[in-house]
């Protein structure tokens, strides 16, 4: 009888989605525009004036593992549903695990790693992987003749680049392109790379 005299019209569905990624930080470019994207999408589909509405909460992980774990967590006291996210491969690596255990949704618009969708009942990818970009790189500059002995720069504490970086390699060795040169840096705070441009040209990278 009480359920009756609740007019149907008040019935609505709210989704909470929770998004993940670095706000703050070296590798904030890629979390705030995870989010304004998200952002706009959620206003797009709210302005239709439907039953189901959506309610976007963000949680800055600085591009950390255990500061993703921490987002995560905070995100899972406050009731949301599914998680955006993570944004970086790192953080994704480990809020997997959780999300796995826990049967909460994840979907990633950007984190590469192969292993990201380990647990493939949970954790969803709509990016290339790290691989993928690797080897098409590689091919990129062998067909179109680019040049013949490369030097790579790559970030050697990152799993991303370094995922791209050992599938180059391997693709590389493979259809006879030279590495010439190996240069890293270790951190995304990183501007400056003149050192690791001159190691390359002396070692006869084009």
């Amino acid at each position: 009888l009480a359920a009756c005299m609740i007019p149907a019209a008040s019935a609505e569905t709210v989704i909470k989605i929770g998004v993940i990624g670095p706000m703050t930080g070296g590798a904030a470019v890629y979390g705030t525009a995870v989010r304004n994207g998200a952002e706009v999408a959620v206003e797009e589909i709210n302005a239709l004036d439907g039953d189901v509405k959506i309610e976007l909460i963000t949680q800055d992980d600085e591009h950390d593992p255990e500061k993703g774990i921490n987002a995560y967590n905070t995100l899972k006291d406050q009731g949301v549903q599914m998680i955006l996210g993570t944004v970086t491969t790192g953080p994704c690596l480990a809020v997997s695990v959780k999300a796995n255990e826990d049967r909460m949704f994840m979907l990633t618009p950007s984190a590469s790693a192969a292993d990201v969708t380990a647990n493939k009942n949970q954790t969803f990818q709509v990016c290339f992987t790290d691989p993928g970009q690797g080897i098409a790189a590689a091919e990129m500059i062998k067909s179109k003749a680019m040049g013949t002995k490369v030097g790579v720069i790559y970030n050697n504490s990152d799993v991303y680049s370094t995922g791209i970086f050992q599938a180059f390699k391997e693709r590389a060795a493979a259809i006879e392109l030279e590495i010439v040169a190996e240069q890293a840096f270790a951190s995304d705070d990183v501007k400056d790379f003149s050192v690791q441009i001159a190691a390359c040209k002396n070692a006869g990278a084009d």
